[in-house]
């Protein structure tokens, strides 16, 4: 189920980083723009304007002399001789713009932030010093606030466009979620609310639920052609072998049989009971019992006790020895048939794969354990002892089966909420370990 909720959550993960993604690209292009603009305006535009202002007053000067410094609310000149700077011109030249060399740079003065442009002509040097503030104003009135604009602009389409993805994928989560929901162990047909899928579905989406819709009622009419066929085979199979197993107790009673007659027959008994536990597995697999009843309460021990009675003999025969240990008086919220075949087959492969040994039970507080120290099973074998007609290599000289108990084993204990776990080491053992669901 954890895996199915993240693939759920999986595109709209994806969506989700992609859209962040996109913020952070395109954030930082607007960031670096912003840097590139403030750049552009306070240094290189405000470079040029000073250098042509500087050019402009050496030419103005040239022509006459005495012509006075700039002298304006933004811009302020300053002249001084060379080699010495000093004062010129009647104004005092600032300590902080001594030993300036020509070039442009920026200057932290006592009343804040200035823009200085020195340049030399004829034995002269001009200090052109510029306000910073009103280009970081004009920097941040002509750049900065519009590529900000741009930026909530276009996060507020991403995040538009994220919402439309999401309404657009909620009907395929919600069909996923329905999906999941289905239960085919409990429920015999599909309950989907295809309408109130479709009323936020675009084309493509409509037409998946259309498909499924379909697909749901091709699927709930072979459930329902499986349940009738399994019902009636069920009983058209038992009924034969029920008369077989009669005919078979009338021949057994007589007792004056020769050897070979009573060995005939014995081999008609394992076979006979071999077909029933076949036949009522393969019903089970299909779903045809078990649906009734899961309130009731139902004692374990006394199924423990009567299964291990009923393996006596095939214990014996194989040379084991069978033993239960604990009275524990637990009950569990299930019906007999299925605890007495989740017991049973967990006994009988314990007892069929073990030889001139020792199958040990266990009652639990809230379950049990069957241990053996039979052929043991490898890594891989112990992974896939649950699967349907899986038998380990090991195994299959052993004893004849259909790899089908532990699969019902499986089946059962995860339809009532049990929880089951083996251990095995090859030519050391088995330990199965089955957890009752609290009452």
């Amino acid at each position: 189920m954890a895996d199915r909720a993240r693939r759920r959550r999986g595109l709209r993960a994806r969506l989700g980083r992609l859209f962040a993604l996109q913020l952070a690209v395109i954030g930082t292009a607007t960031l670096i723009g912003i840097y590139i603009t403030q750049l552009v305006v306070e240094d290189l535009l405000t470079r040029q304007a000073l250098a042509s202002e500087a050019e402009h007053y050496w030419q103005l000067r040239d022509a006459d002399p005495r012509q006075p410094l700039p002298h304006t609310a933004n811009l302020r000149g300053y002249l001084a001789e060379l080699p010495s700077p000093g004062a010129a011109a009647g104004s005092r030249l600032p300590p902080v713009l001594r030993g300036e060399q020509p070039g442009f740079r920026r200057v932290h003065m006592a009343d804040g932030s200035r823009l200085v442009h020195v340049s030399d002509r004829g034995g002269a040097r001009l200090y052109l010093v510029f306000e910073a503030e009103q280009v970081s104003d004009l920097a941040f009135y002509f750049g900065t606030v519009p590529l900000s604009i741009v930026l909530l602009l276009i996060y507020g389409l991403l995040f538009v466009a994220y919402r439309w993805s999401q309404a657009a994928l909620s009907p395929i989560v919600g069909l996923a979620r329905q999906l999941e929901a289905i239960d085919l162990d409990r429920m015999g047909s599909f309950e989907l609310d295809f309408d109130a899928l479709r009323e936020n579905a675009d084309a493509e989406v409509a037409t998946l639920v259309d498909a499924l819709e379909q697909f749901a009622d091709r699927l709930t009419a072979a459930i329902e052609r499986e349940r009738v066929f399994t019902r009636d085979a069920g009983h058209e199979l038992r009924t034969p072998l029920a008369v077989f197993k009669g005919s078979l107790d009338l021949l057994e009673r007589e007792r004056d049989r020769p050897a070979h007659d009573r060995e005939a027959l014995a081999r008609m008994r394992r076979t006979a009971d071999g077909m029933e536990s076949l036949l009522g597995t393969l019903l089970l697999l299909a779903r045809q019992e078990i649906e009734e009843g899961d309130g009731e309460a139902t004692p374990v021990q006394p199924i423990v006790q009567a299964e291990i009675r009923a393996l006596e003999e095939t214990a014996r025969r194989r040379g084991n020895r069978l033993q239960l240990h604990g009275g524990s008086q637990l009950t569990v919220q299930a019906p007999a048939p299925v605890v007495r075949i989740v017991v049973g087959n967990l006994l009988r492969n314990a007892v069929t794969y073990t030889e001139n040994g020792h199958v040990e039970v266990t009652l639990l507080a809230d379950g049990l354990r069957v241990e053996d120290d039979g052929i043991g099973m490898s890594r891989e074998e112990l992974a896939n002892m649950f699967e349907p007609f899986y038998r380990a290599e090991g195994s299959r000289g052993e004893a004849k089966g259909h790899g089908l108990g532990l699969s019902i084993v499986r089946r059962l204990s995860r339809k009532h909420g049990w929880t089951i776990k083996a251990r095995s080491q090859p030519g050391q053992g088995t330990s199965v370990e089955l957890r009752f669901r609290a009452d």
